[in-house]
């Protein structure tokens, strides 16, 4: 069973394909698992989806606001969770983690730290939260598939359940393997830049992903055009040495000074 989305994103086709492929995957579902899905069905998990995705945002915005109120290695782990928990058990554990930032928030203390945004494709380096934070930086927003991108959008509770999943796909911040606005994804990553108010924007990039290669020198220029410097980490797969990110970090927020 598998969903693959268009290349090009902005077009009628693009529609009409998404929706044949969710319905006939919805099929597949069905057959695979000897249930009936019903629209119904469907409409009840839209509204737990979207309940979800704003407590991430919420969540985002506390840490936004009050920087280092959830380290980043935390709120990575959050967001994934989100991807591979019961839903309604993560639910239940998500408002509890609002609530306790929330009360937290109030007696955060004010921090001098970097502001700074981490963006990319998978960040499989969990603890290059903690090399930032070590280093003098705090991370208050991401442009990252297993981040921001996975919860940014909503998906509408009326009409045709299918063609609004449809919808919600094709019009959320696109991936760089993907295509619709030329400027898209430099005009998203400026956004998430200035409304975090952030000091400087560090791209992961994973080795050999080409489509995140090639769209990085637009991206950096685009960020240099509205004044916001960028640092260029390339990254593996696996967990690798913190020695040489640390010191480049390092290096990094000492140009914000």
């Amino acid at each position: 069973l598998d969903v693959v989305l268009p290349v090009k994103l902005d077009t009628k086709s693009a529609a009409d394909y998404m929706v044949d492929v969710l319905n006939l995957f919805r099929n597949d579902l069905e057959k695979s698992l000897q249930v009936r899905i019903t629209d119904d069905d469907i409409r009840k998990s839209i509204v737990l989806y979207n309940e979800i995705r704003s407590g991430l945002e919420k969540v985002h915005e506390l840490n936004k606001n009050n920087p280092g109120i959830i380290n980043g290695k935390d709120l990575s782990a959050l967001v994934r969770a989100a991807m591979i928990m019961d839903r309604n058990d993560y639910w239940k554990i998500l408002q509890n983690v609002i609530a306790e930032l929330e009360n937290k928030g109030v007696i955060a203390k004010a921090t001098k730290a970097r502001r700074l945004i981490i963006s990319g494709g998978l960040c499989s380096q969990p603890d290059i939260y903690h090399v930032i934070e070590d280093a003098g930086g705090v991370v208050v927003g991401d442009d990252l598939c297993t981040g921001s991108r996975y919860y940014q959008g909503r998906i509408k509770t009326t009409g045709d359940p299918v063609a609004a999943i449809a919808e919600r796909y094709l019009q959320r911040p696109v991936c760089p393997a993907k295509h619709m606005d030329k400027n898209a994804r430099a005009t998203n990553l400026v956004k998430i830049a200035r409304d975090s108010k952030a000091d400087g924007v560090i791209f992961m990039l994973l080795k050999f992903c080409d489509p995140h290669a090639f769209d990085y020198p637009y991206l950096k220029e685009s960020l240099a055009a509205v004044s916001i410097p960028s640092l260029l980490l390339e990254v593996e797969d696996q967990p690798q040495a913190q020695g040489q990110l640390q010191t480049r970090i390092e290096a990094f927020l000492e140009t914000l000074s």
